[in-house]
Order: structure tokens, then C-alpha cells, then sequence
């Protein structure tokens, strides 16, 4: 069984995203290859990008299958709604689910334009990039005056999730990808914001940066901000690490 959805403007790629399944296992350049798998296609003189997610748990697939969307579905809609708000991603087109006979997900595609890019935001954060304080302060207003403010809250916030295009002098274009962990909250205030910020990165100077940039913006104490930024980090930290070492123990007495 299979379930298709494809938006009607792009219906020329219909018998593709219909063999996507057999097109993706035997074509394509890959992109990453990891639990979840991503390609490059040209259709119909189109750039595609599609993601693979794939590898469920049998408690995922009963979840997926009657109780939870897919990652696939949530990514094209949540790209959808993005786009509604004026936030920029790869243009999303169709997203399919395979299921076997008894209705068990087995694995889900999201399709959507393939975008270039100069740079991840990590990338950026960690070189040496022309206009590199003028990128990190153009990220952090999209953040602070884009995101948040429409309650767009990206749980999977890290650095290489940010895509950067330069446009023009002193222009630069950024897109958020690997869409599925989005939530959309009510609101985000200060204390909520800076949590999201700081998966951004493991290294308190590139935070500081951060911190530093969004105080200016929101013209709040800088010297608070970047403590309350770092200070989140290393409870974040702390608490990760705690809850490893107490499943570990539970799994060796259990």
C-alpha cells in the first residue's frame, strides 16, 4: 500500500514521485548517507531533493501507522506552514509512505527542491567566511524576529540544519532543512528562545557570539544574556549526561 501526495503545480513529476521507492534505491547522487538517507535527482529539468527516513523501530511503526504522522509528511507540511509565514525552505512538492499488508509504515520520502548553498551556519561559525559577523547577525534576526516571534520552535536546531546563500553584496539568504522536529508554540519568550539557541552549537564562544548579537537586537543586557545562553549549554549538558549514565545503570540491573 502506498499513500501519495504531490502538490497539483508540480503534476509533471507525477510518475516519478509514484516509483519514488524503486527510483531512490537505484539512482540519484547521493548527499548523506546515515540512518536517514538524502539524493539529488533532476526530473523534467528540475533539482530534487528528496530524504529517505527509513530504519523504524517496530514501536515507531505502530506509532507512525495509527497514531503519529510520518517524519515525511510532517517535514512537507511543516515546510508549507513555514512558507506561510514567510520563513524560507526548499520549496516542498510531494511526500510518499509505504506501507505493507497490514497497514505497518515501512518506510516515508519527502521531496522537495534542491536548493545550492555557500555555506551551513556551522561552517560559518567555525571559518574564517567573508562577512562573517554580518551572516551570524542575519541568522540571529531571522531567529529573533522571524521564528520565535511566529512561535516556530526547531528542536533539532544544530548549525549544519541552517543553509546560507549569498545573493548579493552584503546579502544573504538563509534556509532551515530537516524539517520534522519543528513544534509551533503559542509563544517563546526570552528564557525559551535561548534553549533553542543554544543547539545551535557545542562551543561557548560561537554562544557568545550569538548572545551577544540577539541582546543588541532585542536591546536587552548583553553581559545577562550571554550568561543565561551559556548557563542553559551546560545545564543542557548536564542533565544529558546524568540521564545516559542512569539508563546505563538501569540497563545493567534490569
Amino acid at each position: 500500500m502506498k499513500k501519495v501526495v504531490l502538490l497539483k503545480d508540480h503534476s509533471e513529476l507525477g510518475d516519478f514521485v509514484e516509483d519514488v521507492a524503486y527510483n531512490f534505491e537505484n539512482g540519484g547522487y547521493s548527499i548523506k548517507e546515515a540512518r536517514n538517507k538524502i539524493k539529488k535527482f533532476t526530473v523534467e529539468g528540475q533539482n530534487l531533493c528528496i530524504k529517505s527516513f527509513g530504519k523504524l523501530t517496530v514501536f515507531n511503526r505502530w506509532m507512525y501507522s495509527y497514531f503519529r504522522k510520518s517524519k515525511a509528511r510532517r517535514s512537507f507540511e511543516y515546510a508549507q506552514k513555514l512558507t506561510g509565514y514567510g520563513i524560507d525552505t526548499p520549496e516542498p512538492i510531494a511526500y510518499v509512505e509505504i506501507y505493507n499488508r497490514w497497514h505497518f509504515l515501512l518506510n516515508s520520502y519527502y521531496i522537495c527542491r534542491y536548493e545550492s548553498f555557500d555555506y551551513s551556519l556551522s561552517e560559518v561559525l567555525a571559518g574564517d567566511v567573508e562577512d562573517k559577523q554580518l551572516i551570524i547577525r542575519g541568522f540571529v534576526n531571522l531567529v529573533a524576529n522571524g521564528l520565535h516571534p511566529n512561535g516556530v520552535y526547531h528542536k533539532d536546531f544544530n548549525g549544519s540544519n541552517v543553509l546560507v546563500q549569498k545573493t548579493g553584496y552584503k546579502r544573504y539568504r538563509y534556509q532551515l532543512v530537516d524539517l520534522n522536529r519543528i513544534a509551533f508554540k503559542q509563544s517563546i519568550n526570552k528564557h525559551k528562545a535561548l534553549q533553542n539557541m543554544q543547539q545551535i552549537s557545542a562551543n561557548p564562544s560561537y554562544l557568545t557570539e550569538l548572545a551577544r548579537h540577539y541582546a543588541s537586537l532585542k536591546n536587552i543586557d548583553e553581559d545577562d544574556t550571554i550568561y543565561e545562553l551559556i548557563l542553559v549549554k551546560a545545564l543542557k549538558r548536564f542533565k544529558r549526561r546524568y540521564t545516559k549514565r542512569l539508563l546505563h545503570t538501569l540497563k545493567t540491573l534490569f
